[in-house]
């Protein structure tokens, strides 16, 4: 599992689901059905989250919160999970898929979801 994964789910995931999704990941029998989940992922916290509307210019929000040029992917569209892109591509290249994605853009601190098809847009932000 990379270290931006395990930063995340122990950041923006429900405490009582965290254990379950680290383990899942971590696991190459696992790690495809549990990124099946995040299409419809409601094990986050909301605790740190804001929704976006469709029509946001995710690029901007997350370099409003310090998104750095480069961010890593996991993601459900198999070619996209575990792939470090630039910030604009990564966004691009989620929504072009239209699967179930997050971009951790700093670990632990600032990431972004998007549901299956864009239903969900959920910018998690966290001081540490």
């Amino acid at each position: 599992m990379h270290r931006d994964e395990e930063a995340t789910i122990r950041a923006f995931f429900s405490p009582l689901r965290r254990s379950r999704w680290l383990e899942s990941l971590a696991s190459s029998k696992r790690r495809s059905k549990a990124l099946d989940k995040l299409n419809h992922c409601r094990d986050l916290d909301h605790r740190f989250a804001t929704p976006l509307c469709s029509k946001s210019d995710i690029v901007s929000v997350l370099k409003s919160y310090g998104a750095p040029k480069t961010c890593y992917v996991f993601s459900s569209t198999l070619v996209l999970d575990g792939c470090e892109l630039e910030l604009s591509e990564a966004i691009s290249q989620t929504e072009l898929s239209g699967w179930g994605t997050i971009i951790s853009c700093i670990p632990g601190q600032l990431a972004y979801y998007y549901d299956e098809c864009g239903e969900r847009r959920i910018l998690f932000a966290r001081k540490i």
